[in-house]
């Protein structure tokens, strides 16, 4: 009854309140003054009823989608993006979804959170909240193709990453740096727009756990590295070579929080070695134990 249908809506009526009365002539049945009751009273309820039926439960839809989108870009949008197109989140629309596709599966992730990433559990949630996100969700990306491969080859990709130098700051899975963020999940948990915003232009975007702080000591010294924690008396640094370093702030004379990041932009990459770097880093798909997964093929 609704969409490009709904120029019919006028003409179903009149057909359902008048198909009756034709037949009770038909038949030589009286037809009786209006607040007489017939026997065609309770058949024209009915008919009423399922006339209605799907206008009330396209309203019932459109009204959780509405509530849906509400309350994900209170919740979810600063992670996911606005239109859930990802960010520092990944895209919930056109990329694979790696923690299952069903409404069900999208249900449990969104209580029970993603364990061992940024992902927190909204175990607070009414069912009918959870209800209407998953409702806004598939709205959102009925019309969306979903994307499965990334174009590009991972195992030259995992040359370019060796070669630029990139496990002297991260680490995926057991081997390389804690320095910089951990890049067991990145394929599952970031989508391909941050991926070669990251790569490209590093700065547009710094996690806070990996901001960089620049500490000169009342005795000339200069300390710098990724902040790992502060308070009114003392900060905690970790430096390239992993070490951290413990100072108290009556040591220090001069505190400097960076405002680039700490990773170098690789912006002069050729667009091949920078599509195939991206398929490499999508291919890492991982898991929340620690455990890595990367494409077949990738030696």
């Amino acid at each position: 009854m609704h969409g490009g249908n709904s120029r019919h809506l006028v003409p179903d009526v009149q057909h359902a309140l008048f198909q009756p009365l034709v037949a009770q002539m038909a038949l030589g049945i009286p037809i009786a003054p209006p607040d007489t009751p017939t026997i065609m009273e309770p058949i024209l309820s009915v008919k009423f009823f399922f006339l209605l039926l799907p206008l009330t439960l396209y309203a019932q839809t459109d009204a959780g989608i509405s509530h849906g989108r509400a309350l994900f870009r209170t919740n979810c949008a600063f992670c996911h993006g606005l239109t859930a197109e990802g960010g520092r989140g990944p895209n919930l629309v056109s990329a694979p979804l790696h923690h299952g596709e069903s409404d069900e599966d999208l249900r449990n992730t969104i209580r029970q959170g993603v364990p061992g990433t940024t992902m927190p559990s909204f175990e607070n949630f009414s069912d009918d909240e959870v209800r209407s996100l998953v409702d806004y969700l598939r709205s959102v990306s009925r019309a969306t193709v979903k994307r499965t491969t990334v174009l590009g080859d991972p195992q030259t990709g995992r040359q370019i990453y060796t070669k630029s130098g990139c496990p002297a700051c991260h680490r995926i899975g057991r081997e390389g740096s804690v320095f910089g963020p951990d890049l067991s999940r990145i394929g599952a948990s970031r989508p391909l727009e941050y991926l070669r915003e990251s790569v490209v232009h590093p700065s547009a975007d710094i996690p806070p756990e990996f901001e960089g702080v620049t500490a000169v000591l009342k005795n000339g010294k200069r300390v710098h590295g990724v902040r790992v924690n502060e308070d009114t008396f003392t900060l905690q640094l970790r430096d390239p070579s992993q070490r951290v370093i413990s100072l108290m702030k009556d040591e220090v004379q001069q505190l400097t929080y960076d405002k680039q990041s700490l990773m170098p932009a690789y912006d002069r990459l050729s667009p091949a070695d920078l599509q195939n770097l991206l398929a490499y880093l999508a291919s890492i798909t991982g898991t929340a134990h620690g455990a890595v997964k990367e494409a077949e093929g990738i030696r």
